[in-house]
């Protein structure tokens, strides 16, 4: 009896020891990426002179978002993500980049690169995630379905869009987005940081509760 409650006590001190790890390491992680933000005034690793850029950030507050149009996570997310733009863009500047993670992911971000030629990244990147299920069907996946739903934008010049994306060039834009996401510790997709700080998880109110606790402070 007394050797089963010595047995059991060491098992919950392993386990607490563990937890303890597991929070320091992730404390330590957070402080770190947080002293990118402090220490960098470009931005970086948060954002490069390549990145997307979206809304007027008159209060300074950077949200930066790495995602990847073939993942469906970052389809289901990506609604809260432009929820939060829509109602805040006066005040914050939205920066996307991209972990080609997915076969055909960087076929499609080829396409939404070129898209911004002729300011429209926002109409693309809707259609991109609204047929998402289809062009990225992991039965028969075929990226090309997309020119069957682009012309559908108003304004926009399909031919152009066509010849944009067979002359454009996004390896090095990739290689450097790759490398900040390893910096920052990111492997999946949607990763989210507001100011350097990360977002824990992909809960709309905690994404809102963070904006938020920059705009306000």
């Amino acid at each position: 009896m007394q050797n089963k409650k010595l047995v059991l006590i060491s098992i919950v001190v392993l386990v607490l020891i563990f937890i303890g790890a597991i929070f320091g390491f992730n404390k330590n992680k957070s402080n770190k990426i947080e002293s990118y933000a402090k220490e960098n005034s470009s931005g970086a690793p948060f954002v490069r002179e390549h990145s997307v850029k979206l809304g007027d950030n008159k209060k300074n507050i950077i949200i930066t978002q790495f995602t990847d149009p073939e993942c469906p996570a970052c389809r289901n997310f990506h609604p809260a993500i432009y929820k939060i733009y829509k109602e805040y863009y006066e005040d914050i500047q939205l920066v996307v980049r991209y972990l080609d993670n997915h076969k055909n992911s960087a076929y499609v971000i080829k396409i939404l690169e070129a898209s911004r030629l002729q300011n429209k990244y926002k109409e693309v990147t809707e259609i991109v995630y609204k047929y998402q299920p289809e062009w990225a069907s992991k039965t028969n996946p075929n990226p090309e379905l997309l020119w069957k739903y682009l012309p559908t934008i108003d304004g926009i010049d399909i031919e152009k869009l066509k010849e944009d994306v067979a002359n454009i060039d996004i390896s090095k834009l990739l290689e450097f987005d790759r490398k900040d996401a390893n910096k920052l510790g990111v492997r999946g997709t949607p990763s989210l940081f507001v100011n350097g700080k990360e977002l824990e998880n992909l809960i709309y109110n905690e994404f809102l509760d963070l904006v938020e606790s920059e705009i306000y402070k």
